[in-house]
């Protein structure tokens, strides 16, 4: 089956497994000692590698071909990246702004909401570099506002770089590509060799996200030799492998670079979508969620920040709350976000994402290509 005709669907369904671990991680960080750090699975620090890589590999897949067809196409490919990842960046941003100007007001009234207002990650200055998306660009000391969001700063970063690689051909021609490829595995040594944990982000959450974009890359373009040179192994089996080594990995404890070969793997392994398992994963529910990824992913900081003030401003109520079974604070805080996140998926990002397409577009107004579908649908 040719590209064109593949959507790719499974890979939709692990950005949302990839969401999900994220909140569940930052669910522990947030309310500990409600359960212990064990019990959870803390690996999920990289599954913003598996993001980065999937970035690439899928804006290879749309726009490897495409991007200087026509004069407006690059103006085009920025459109829709930012119609893409803006607006509901931007309302998470205001939403957490006034979240601290209610703070300030309430601390007025004489309210202890615990901390200082606009200071430490929530100054005024942070605004700009939020508002601007280069907080993951190593021009600030600490993570601010929306934490999460660095990965999209980050992102940002990479869309910058993309059309440089499809002008210059640097995936495409083999010694551009050994080069890109060495750069690339240079710069995630560089990040292991700064945190054990792989845990950078807005000191070099840039070069993180390039590292894994661009492997994601050149995964798409020479991904047909690889799985050549794979085909002694079941493509189900393909698909099983990376995802016990994950689990393997975050059992053992092995080194965070370890992951990015097996999602690596895991994106490459399912592009074969006739298995059970690529089936399985493609079962519309999931899929589904894995479409509402992007704002899970962001607006989950907005149902911890209430959490967070409920600290001092309601303390009896959040200690009957955390003193539930860790099932069920889980299951509020996952439920909280996933309504929240069903709420800004149908009325802020893609009444949003329309918007700018049809405000700044300079394409004719056609019908999408099946290219352009796979973008809206995994990102």
């Amino acid at each position: 089956m040719s590209d064109s005709k593949q959507d790719y669907v499974a890979l939709t369904t692990f950005r949302a497994i990839g969401a999900l671990c994220v909140v569940q991680f930052h669910c522990w960080y947030m309310v500990q000692p409600a359960w212990s750090e064990s019990w959870l699975f803390m690996g999920i620090v990289m599954w913003p590698d598996y993001f980065f890589a999937l970035s690439g590999f899928i804006l290879m897949h749309v726009y490897s071909k495409t991007l200087f067809t026509r004069k407006d196409s690059l103006y085009n490919f920025f459109v829709h990246r930012v119609a893409r990842i803006y607006p509901l960046h931007l309302f998470v941003l205001l939403a957490l702004i006034a979240f601290e100007c209610l703070r300030w007001l309430a601390q007025q009234k004489g309210v202890d909401v615990g901390g200082h207002i606009f200071e430490q990650g929530k100054q005024p200055k942070y605004i700009i570099t939020n508002l601007l998306l280069i907080q993951a660009w190593g021009v600030q000391h600490a993570n601010s506002w929306n934490v999460p969001a660095w990965s999209i700063s980050a992102e940002f970063a990479c869309y910058l770089v993309f059309p440089l690689f499809i002008r210059y051909k640097l995936i495409e021609r083999k010694g551009a590509a050994v080069i890109m490829s060495l750069l690339a595995i240079a710069g995630l040594i560089f990040i292991q060799s700064r945190r054990r944990d792989f845990d950078v982000t807005y000191s070099f959450g840039a070069v993180r996200a390039l590292s894994s974009f661009t492997l994601g890359c050149l995964l798409y373009q020479y991904r047909p030799a690889i799985l050549k040179s794979l085909s002694f192994i079941p493509p189900a089996l393909l698909q099983i492998a990376p995802i016990i080594g994950v689990l393997i990995a975050y059992k053992v404890n092995a080194l965070p670079l370890v992951y990015i070969p097996l999602w690596l793997l895991l994106i490459a392994g399912f592009t074969y979508e006739n298995t059970w398992v690529a089936r399985a994963l493609s079962w519309g529910p999931l899929v589904q969620l894995g479409e509402m990824s992007y704002s899970l992913y962001m607006v989950h900081v907005l149902v911890l920040s209430t959490i967070i003030l409920s600290i001092t401003a309601t303390p009896d109520l959040f200690k009957a709350f955390i003193a539930l079974n860790p099932f069920l604070i889980l299951f509020a805080i996952l439920g909280s976000t996933y309504l929240l996140s069903l709420f800004t998926y149908n009325y802020i990002e893609k009444p949003g994402r329309a918007f700018v397409r049809r405000r700044f577009d300079r394409r004719p107004k056609v019908a999408q290509t099946q290219a352009q579908a796979d973008l809206a649908k995994t990102g």
